[in-house]
């Protein structure tokens, strides 16, 4: 039932209306004819930036899918062509946003995918480098626009992707594009020596980068290890080479100023060369941050541009040969797909997110107006250049908690190198009000002994007693940090410092989280629930059932009214919701989930799918409040509720006072926020719940929760037939009327008689344990182990004198004679 439902379109409950902020470096960035405007390929958009300012003027969505190049028109004024990786192409103007021009190529292959394009204005041809079924190499394939677009013409199948392979000359007639053997030179309609196809072959080293004179044929080629070679005489077999030698790494990009005479040269070492090719000089300009990815010049002569891998963008002038500027979007490192590894965290002082920026770095992004506030240097360590045949690990910042009232931030850094010790850092900064910087306060050098997987504050802070901040690791324990106060004979001063370790049974300390009213912290051990008194660190109750056996990774309180009692789970295949006045599982459901989500402000929570879904739902029932699906082409990685600035108007309850903010696999930072017609929705529902009432019969009234869960189900039915479905809670009921209450039975609690008794008063008391009957046939079998040792001890003869002196005299004995024996 919940398969059919999934599978269409109209199952979706609301409309979601998105905001992203993409990668801004990921193509190369072109600039427009007049040298005013830059023009970035972001996402399904065109994001179009002042050079002068930096201000993200216009942002253009004429396409549904990820935008993969833009060129100007330089026959049309004022006009630009873009394409997306599905071969749509749209002619249009930053002027008028109605006249666009839309054309659907034809790809003539399935799965078949735009990697770059390149646009000959003169004869109105696009070069594309199609990608087919995730090959490693591409196929070059040509269209005429606009009586073309259901002939394309292949040109060549031994294309390496990427979107710097292919380059075109300026009157068209040629296309030089890197083949894994060499570089290859095409004609275009013409032929040179009777041959359309001519290849120079190469050495071991591989070519990275193409680049065509602007107005003779001379091509720069880039290589793997940092060579530059100008090809001359192209034409011939014997080609004239030259070589130009300065880069370590392998070449990025290369580009030709618009008179042809420099050629600017980027890679890793963050450097960009320009080479004044008249008189065989080369210039530095060193230190521009993070490795260059792309190098643009403009027709003009009068900027460079050079784009980042932490997704910026160096404004440089040509003449005067400095940094006029830096164009910066949400800071990210394009080079690793496990960038955002620290998650997101809100600081309520600057209504701020924070987050993972450039290595070594956290940046507080304000996405209410879509800009970045500062840069906060955590390591405070220089980045290490990669070799070009070794990987320099860099110290990063993989864990980051902000304190309530944002005048606290904890971070910990960690820099995994197998050649050398494992580096571990826990760091505490505090905000000065008065010259409005972060200061360091404390420094603790290996707080664990293995990797930290979870770091908080307390939620709510205490009258009259400072806050407490809590961390844990893969070393089995759980570390309560308290700030004490280290004043000395120079002056008043204060640190943090541990107040309190626990541990559990030796397991690894995968997830913890306090209570909102401070009274209880919840700390998991693999997939053991276990809650903890703050000021004392006692062990007051643990939670678990014999079936749950995954790592718990997240947990959060319920919040509200109703909802304080319920902490949710979630492990990589279950959301479990337990109740905390039964201490038993309210309700469970199997899929397999990759972050969860709590609302601060309310009582809901979301958690997402790996099928890229969200579901939103209350913790006290399984039934769904909303269902997002497809929201997004890679699953989120972490999520994050941030309080509106002002009310939205939005249909779902949930989404009015809080904005639901994520992070996906692919280093996209998102905000979903819904509306819908009521109406429609309500129709929606109501037509969904008569349906599956129908199928169900007298079974009660199912919700989208229970059906996922139904299906989840529904494949094990084969291994165990005596097991049904309940549609209402997604919980497994056997025929037998006795099962769940075993079940329950048998889980491993504390009896708490209710949540009010969580307090300190209840913590005072004794709480018998429940153990499984496994436990007990263990538990008996060592206590008469315990009894027998006892008898023997009140059986066996007492030691004599004499033998407790000849002991005693072995005790205190130096063995100095034993030694001098040994010596001699």
């Amino acid at each position: 039932m919940a398969k059919d439902a999934k599978d269409t379109d109209d199952s979706k409950l609301f409309h979601s209306l998105q905001r992203d902020w993409g990668p801004l470096v990921l193509y190369k960035p072109v600039v427009s004819p007049c040298s005013e405007y830059l023009l970035v390929p972001s996402g399904n958009a065109v994001k179009v930036f002042s050079i002068k300012s930096g201000y993200l003027l216009q942002e253009h969505h004429h396409h549904e899918n990820k935008v993969v190049g833009v060129f100007p028109n330089l026959v049309t004024d004022d006009e630009y062509v873009s394409c997306d990786e599905k071969g749509t192409v749209c002619f249009w103007s930053t002027q008028k946003n109605t006249d666009i021009k839309k054309f659907i190529l034809n790809l003539r292959k399935e799965k078949a995918t735009v990697v770059s394009f390149v646009v000959c204005n003169k004869l109105k041809e696009l070069f594309l480098l199609r990608q087919c079924d995730k090959s490693e190499i591409g196929s070059l394939v040509k269209f005429c626009l606009p009586n073309g677009v259901n002939h394309p013409q292949l040109m060549s199948k031994d294309v390496l992707l990427g979107p710097n392979k292919i380059s075109l000359s300026s009157s068209g007639d040629y296309v030089v594009h890197i083949s894994p053997k060499g570089l290859v030179i095409l004609g275009n309609g013409c032929s040179f020596g009777g041959k359309k196809r001519i290849r120079h072959l190469v050495d071991d080293r591989y070519l990275t980068c193409v680049a065509y004179h602007p107005s003779q044929d001379i091509i720069a080629t880039g290589d793997n290890t940092g060579r530059i070679i100008l090809w001359y005489e192209v034409f011939s077999f014997k080609t004239i080479k030259k070589e130009l030698h300065w880069h370590e790494l392998p070449l990025a990009d290369l580009a030709f100023s618009c008179t042809g005479n420099e050629l600017y040269s980027g890679g890793g070492e963050a450097v960009l060369l320009k080479w004044s090719l008249s008189e065989s000089e080369h210039y530095f300009l060193p230190r521009l941050g993070m490795p260059i990815k792309f190098v643009a010049t403009d027709v003009k002569n009068e900027y460079v541009f050079t784009a980042h891998s932490d997704n910026a963008l160096s404004t440089i002038s040509a003449k005067a040969y400095t940094l006029m500027g830096i164009i910066q979007g949400l800071s990210m490192n394009t080079e690793t797909k496990k960038n955002f590894s620290a998650g997101i965290a809100y600081d309520h002082r600057s209504r701020a997110v924070v987050l993972n920026g450039r290595i070594g770095h956290v940046q507080f992004y304000d996405v209410h107006h879509s800009r970045q506030l500062y840069h906060l240097d955590i390591t405070m360590s220089n980045y290490y250049s990669q070799e070009r045949y070794q990987e320099i690990p860099n110290t990063d910042v993989e864990r980051i908690a902000v304190s309530p009232d944002g005048y606290w931030l904890a971070t910990v850094e960690c820099r995994k190198d197998f050649q050398a010790s494992f580096e571990l850092r826990l760091k505490f900064w505090n905000f000065s009000e008065e010259d409005q910087r972060w200061y360091l306060n404390t420094f603790i050098d290996k707080p664990h002994d293995k990797y930290v997987n979870e770091i908080i504050f307390q939620p709510t802070p205490t009258l009259g007693s400072t806050s407490l901040c809590i961390s844990c690791g893969d070393d089995g324990k759980f570390k309560i940090w308290k700030m004490v106060d280290t004043s000395d004979i120079y002056g008043k001063n204060s640190a943090w410092n541990c107040c309190g370790v626990g541990f559990y049974r030796h397991l690894p300390a995968t997830a913890v989280r306090m209570s909102p009213d401070n009274s209880l912290i919840a700390a998991s051990f693999g997939n053991i629930l276990t809650f903890w008194q703050p000021q004392f660190c006692h062990l007051k109750g643990t939670l678990s059932q014999p079936y749950l056996t995954e790592k718990i990774r997240q947990i959060e309180f319920g919040d509200g009214e109703s909802h304080g009692s319920q902490v949710i789970t979630r492990s990589e295949h279950w959301v479990c919701s337990w109740d905390l006045f039964t201490c038993t599982l309210s309700w469970r459901v199997s899929f397999r989930s990759t972050c969860l989500a709590a609302d601060p402000l309310s009582s809901y929570m979301v958690v997402f799918s790996a099928e890229c879904d969200v579901l939103v739902f209350e913790p006290r029932s399984s039934e769904l409040v909303s269902w997002q699906q497809n929201i997004c082409k890679t699953p989120a990685v972490s999520a994050a509720f941030i309080p509106r600035l002002k009310k939205f108007d939005s249909s779902a309850p949930w989404n009015e006072q809080s904005t639901l903010i994520y992070i996906t696999e692919d280093q996209t930072l998102q905000v979903l926020e819904v509306g819908a017609d009521i109406s429609s929705a309500n129709d929606r529902i109501a037509g969904c719940v008569k349906k599956l009432v129908q199928d169900t019969e007298a079974r009660p009234t199912p919700t989208p929760f229970a059906a996922l869960v139904a299906q989840t189900h529904a494949s094990h039915a084969s291994e165990e037939s005596s097991v049904s479905v309940s549609a209402a809670f997604g919980v497994q009921q056997e025929k037998a009327a006795g099962f769940i209450q075993n079940i329950l039975n048998e889980a491993r609690v504390y009896r708490l008689d209710s949540f009010a008794h969580l307090t300190s008063e209840f913590c005072n008391m004794i709480i018998p344990e429940a153990v499984t009957s496994e436990e007990k046939l263990v538990q008996d079998d060592l206590n008469m182990k315990l009894e027998e040792r006892e008898e023997f001890q009140r059986t066996r003869k007492k030691t004599p004198k004499r033998k407790k002196k000849g002991l005693k005299s072995v005790i205190e004995s130096d063995f100095s004679d034993l030694m001098n024996i040994f010596a001699l």
